[in-house]
């Protein structure tokens, strides 16, 4: 498999699209360092073989491409009831049929499916062996990183907050879990939400990669908050989140 090839079949693919449009220009660089994220967490931790980080690569590269779609007319999709990881699958092996144009091996196929399938879905799947999974990992933790920087420097949610997270959220987050977005009802709620992503990262490594971008700070540093007790509530989760990335950089 050819990184230059995968780069110019997603290239050749983009350009369907109408680059002037903040969202799709947006959604290309996020591709990119997706890619980058993928293979520096994939080389760093030490069990792909060169070809397998290179595969690594290509699932951050293609990961979102069902978030544009032409039916959409050049818009990213925001329909919540509509799975973008279904709609990456299809483009990529069925619909456009991306992988075929990259390479004609087959045997990589299965990993990409469930990792793409995988990186939007709390946990791992089952009945899988360990170098599927650890695909799936390496783009879940590729997807923390990059989801902070995209709320910090593309504010896509609203970061003006004026209340706390509600009982069932700040719970969940207290017990270390990936908060179910069907629990957050408010703003605060989702921002709490994205922070608890943390909790469900895999690798020391990337959380070495967390604290190097100081991406819990950033967040909160972006937050547009008047009052003084709610500001004090989600700096102090940033620090109680920065000692636990600390520990898990130890771990």
């Amino acid at each position: 498999m050819k990184e230059t090839k995968m780069m110019k079949v997603f290239e050749q693919y983009i350009k369907k699209f109408d680059m002037n449009k903040g969202n799709v220009k947006a959604m290309y660089f996020h591709s990119i360092k997706m890619m980058e994220l993928c293979k520096d967490i994939a080389t760093n931790i030490g069990i792909f073989s060169d070809e397998e980080i290179i595969v690594c690569g290509l699932i951050g590269l293609f990961h979102d491409i069902g978030h544009i779609s032409n039916k959409f007319k050049n818009c990213i999709i925001i329909d919540e009831a509509m799975d973008k990881s279904k709609i990456t699958i299809d483009i990529l092996f069925d619909k456009d049929a991306l992988i075929r144009k990259i390479t004609d091996d087959t045997k990589y196929d299965d990993a990409i499916k469930i990792a793409i399938y995988c990186q939007n879905k709390n946990g791992l799947p089952n009945g899988f062996n360990q170098k599927i999974l650890s695909f799936c990992k390496v783009l879940k933790d590729a997807h923390v990183m990059e989801t902070f920087r995209m709320i910090t420097n593309y504010p896509y949610m609203d970061m003006y907050i004026d209340n706390f997270p509600n009982d069932l959220a700040y719970n969940d987050f207290k017990q270390f879990k990936v908060i179910n977005s069907k629990v957050s009802d408010n703003d605060a709620d989702k921002i709490l939400e994205v922070m608890s992503l943390i909790f469900g990262m895999n690798y020391a490594y990337s959380y070495t990669l967390l604290k190097e971008e100081s991406s819990v700070n950033k967040l909160v540093g972006a937050l547009k908050i008047g009052n003084k007790n709610i500001s004090r509530f989600f700096f102090q989760i940033a620090s109680a989140l920065n000692v636990y990335i600390d520990r898990k950089i130890m771990s």
